[in-house]
């Protein structure tokens, strides 16, 4: 199980890396940063399909992208400079409030089923 979550933490990465290039690729002329951002991407979604296998495609997918949401915001803020308005500021701590309370979810079933 601690495989799948390994996967999904790589998923979740890849993911960030690929939207990050393709933020910087979009504002340049060269096709390399396209190149990072097509592979990283699909690495993205090659790890999230690992993932899925021992970790409920729901509960792997919100984390997937709920996480992806809140990272990616971050580097817009520190890497991009973007500044988050108050409506931003809540929905980024509802989606981080809502990735922890599925993950605590999915911990809970996932003990459960290890007593059964």
């Amino acid at each position: 199980m601690r495989l799948a979550w390994i996967f999904l933490a790589l998923a979740i990465a890849t993911e960030v890396i690929g939207l990050t290039v393709m933020k910087a690729a979009s504002s340049g002329d060269g096709i390399w940063g396209y190149v990072v951002m097509y592979i990283s991407i699909a690495l993205s979604y090659f790890f999230l399909a690992k993932a899925v296998k021992m970790i409920s495609v729901g509960v792997a997918y919100a984390i997937w992208e709920g996480s992806g949401i809140a990272l990616i915001t971050l580097v817009s803020v520190f890497v991009f400079n973007h500044v988050l308005n108050t409506q931003e500021m809540i929905g980024l701590v509802m989606a981080v409030t809502g990735i922890i309370l599925v993950n605590a979810g999915e911990m809970h079933e996932s003990e459960a089923d290890d007593r059964a």
